[in-house]
């Protein structure tokens, strides 16, 4: 697959709106989470596979898959 587009042109994308997990596994390294993806821009990601390392969810200090996902796509709670 060719790449099209330059890094350079491009500052920031588009906003993620809502995501749904449509399936998880354990692996060795940690979870392969497969993600469908609603984009701010209207489009949206189907079978998006991300992979979150024990790690991972070490660092997010949770054992949550699912909130781990929100953390790896940007979600994070803020506290006033």
């Amino acid at each position: 697959m060719a790449e099209f587009y330059d890094l350079t042109d491009y500052q920031t994308g588009t906003a993620i709106r809502t995501f749904t997990i449509v399936d998880t596994s354990v692996s060795e390294e940690g979870y392969d989470v497969l993600l469908d993806i609603d984009l701010d821009s209207g489009y949206d990601l189907q079978g998006v596979r991300l992979h979150i390392s024990f790690e991972d969810l070490t660092a997010y200090e949770t054992q949550d898959i699912q909130q781990a996902v929100r953390y790896a796509l940007g979600f994070f709670d803020h506290q006033p």
